[in-house]
């Protein structure tokens, strides 16, 4: 029998020594560039398909498919011992969130379907990543820093350059 793992070894990191430079990435860092190629995937599917199917029935396929992978994978955590999470306040966050969700599908399968280039998908991801930014300073309290100031700045400026060049 193996001894426990510990915590630091679950979530893929090597402890508080590990910089920038580790050869092991940790869980949170890998979810999210996972989250991303996954954004990247339904950006270019939305794409190619916005104009061989009506918005709405898009989304609703969307969702669909959505609903059974996420019930698959949540069969897959309960049958490997994980403890299921259930509470009132993260249902109703969670459907305001698909609420969010749906909005997503359902207008960028319109902008994509009216002509917005997949290259302009920034204009989509930019205004996401600014907002979220702002709640996150002015309503979660999360630091403000002058790097942040500036990640903001080039990411308005990064959207109004990219636009002013067609795409």
């Amino acid at each position: 029998m193996s001894p426990p793992r510990s915590t630091a070894a679950m979530s893929g990191s090597s402890g508080p020594s590990s910089g920038i430079y580790s050869t092991r990435m940790n869980g949170p860092i890998l979810f999210a560039i996972l989250a991303g190629v996954s954004a990247a995937t339904w950006t270019i599917c939305l794409k190619l398909g916005s104009t061989k199917i009506s918005a709405a029935l898009g989304a609703m396929v969307i969702t669909g498919v959505a609903f059974v992978v996420n019930g698959v994978a949540l069969l897959a955590m309960r049958t490997s011992g994980q403890e299921i999470v259930f509470s009132r306040q993260g249902l109703w966050l969670l459907a305001i969130a698909g609420i969010a969700a749906s909005g997503v599908d359902i207008f960028g399968l319109l902008a994509y379907e009216r002509g917005l280039k997949v290259t302009s998908s920034f204009l989509i991801g930019g205004t996401s990543t600014l907002l979220v930014l702002l709640v996150g300073f002015l309503v979660l309290q999360e630091s403000f820093t002058w790097g942040r100031f500036l990640a903001i700045a080039l990411i308005v400026g990064g959207t109004l350059l990219l636009q002013a060049q067609g795409g």
